[in-house]
């Protein structure tokens, strides 16, 4: 082969491999666009889905807070409430008009059986409290009973929570 026969040859084959290159370049450059259209549709889609899903936890922040605010509320108000009855109570009993007794045993056993008390005519002795007593007592069941309150608060706040955010306990 002779120069002059190769040469077109080559030119050929060198103008081909430039095409089939640029063809090539082409072809990657689409495929490459159509990937960053579709990861800009599903960003798009996602960015989305986590405005709804935040939105939908941001209303469920607001109702949950919304009726622990009420039952926190509620809460105090029966604080209150019985705080009033205890302070009523406590001055009807510093002013005497109500008196407080506890029973007083007898001198008797226990497990002897009372004929009285069977057939309802029981007297029971009884030892009248102090009022500086029967303060300090009805002070210990008023702790008892607001602790009662404020964990039954927090048990209702537990369980409107739950409710609120649909939560599986196990």
């Amino acid at each position: 082969m002779t120069a002059t026969t190769w040469r077109p040859l080559v030119a050929v084959l060198l103008c081909s491999a430039i095409a089939g290159w640029t063809m090539q370049g082409w072809r990657k450059d689409a495929a490459i666009a159509a990937l960053q259209r579709a990861a800009a549709t599903n960003k798009t889609t996602a960015a989305t889905a986590l405005a709804q899903a935040t939105a939908r936890v941001l209303t469920l922040e607001r109702a949950a807070g919304a009726a622990l605010a009420q039952r926190a509320d509620h809460l105090n108000q029966e604080q209150t409430h019985a705080k009033t009855e205890r302070d009523r109570f406590n001055a009807d009993v510093r002013s005497g008009a109500v008196r407080l007794s506890i029973p007083v045993a007898s001198g008797q056993c226990a497990a002897t059986a009372d004929t009285a008390s069977a057939t309802g005519h029981r007297i029971e002795a009884r030892a009248e409290l102090d009022p500086a007593t029967a303060a300090a007592l009805d002070a210990i069941a008023g702790d008892g009973d607001d602790a009662t309150r404020q964990l039954n608060a927090c048990i209702d706040a537990y369980n409107t929570v739950r409710e609120t955010y649909h939560v599986q306990t196990e």
